[in-house]
């Protein structure tokens, strides 16, 4: 717990800026105040949630996000679960009414990584795959296993953002198994692999994964595999299109 002066320092600041994320360095460690908000708009689930529809296929969909004192209350519950399971997540510190403060887990995103450095791509991407798959042999999931969502330093990663709980409203099998769509959702565009290789690479985790998270994603590559055939271009149809377009080309190999 903090001090009632370093907690009245932490709020002077977050009075001084308008973001929701600060990031402090308190006795020579970096900590990150992260601020309640008002619940998000799920814009990047936009074709999603009309697949899901289409397809009867709850995975797919958003998953319940309140906002607020209840979102910040499931990701401080969630943090430390997945960090009791041995998951790696950052480290609860502090908590406060509007705010809490963890441990940093770095400045660089595999999102980020992905896009910039094209010589560490491939690496990158792998360890992304496999850290997915240790959160699933902790008997854990994620919650919005984007990309942007898995943090690199030196080396390793950390997951962050868990403002929703996905286990809560679909099984836990259900909930990993979209853990592996996101990732690829947010990924397999960019890459600049062939998705044959992309596929045998990700096959290599998921064949160490549960058999029914392996079955369910048998069944999404059946139903949607035909996504390979949406455009590549992302002008003028946009990042959402070329993005499930990618996750087809990597299912429709998977299920020859």
């Amino acid at each position: 717990m903090f001090s009632a002066k370093l907690i009245r320092q932490i709020e002077s600041e977050l009075l001084k800026h308008s973001g929701r994320i600060l990031v402090e360095d308190i006795s020579g460690e970096t900590l990150i105040i992260k601020r309640q908000e008002a619940a998000r708009p799920q814009f990047g689930y936009t074709l999603l949630n009309a697949l899901a529809k289409i397809f009867r296929q709850p995975l797919l969909c958003a998953v319940p996000a309140p906002g607020g004192a209840a979102a910040q209350a499931i990701e401080i519950q969630r943090l430390r679960t997945l960090r009791q399971a041995g998951v790696p997540v950052p480290e609860v510190r502090h908590i406060a009414d509007q705010w809490f403060a963890m441990t940093s887990a770095g400045t660089h995103s595999v999102d980020e990584l992905i896009r910039t450095s094209p010589q560490q791509q491939l690496a990158v991407w792998q360890a992304g795959l496999a850290a997915i798959l240790h959160v699933h042999q902790c008997g854990q999931n994620l919650s919005q296993a984007f990309a942007r969502n898995i943090m690199w330093q030196d080396g390793k990663i950390q997951f962050i953002d868990f403002e929703d709980d996905p286990s809560k409203t679909l099984p836990v099998a259900y909930a990993q198994t979209r853990d592996w769509l996101l990732y690829l959702h947010s990924t397999a565009y960019q890459m600049n692999t062939d998705p044959v290789t992309l596929t045998r690479l990700w096959q290599q985790q998921l064949q160490q994964d549960d058999p029914e998270v392996q079955q369910l994603v048998q069944s999404c590559s059946q139903q949607l595999a035909f996504l390979r055939h949406l455009p590549r271009q992302r002008k003028p149809w946009g990042r959402d299109v070329v993005s499930l377009q990618g996750v087809g080309e990597l299912l429709h190999v998977l299920r020859k």
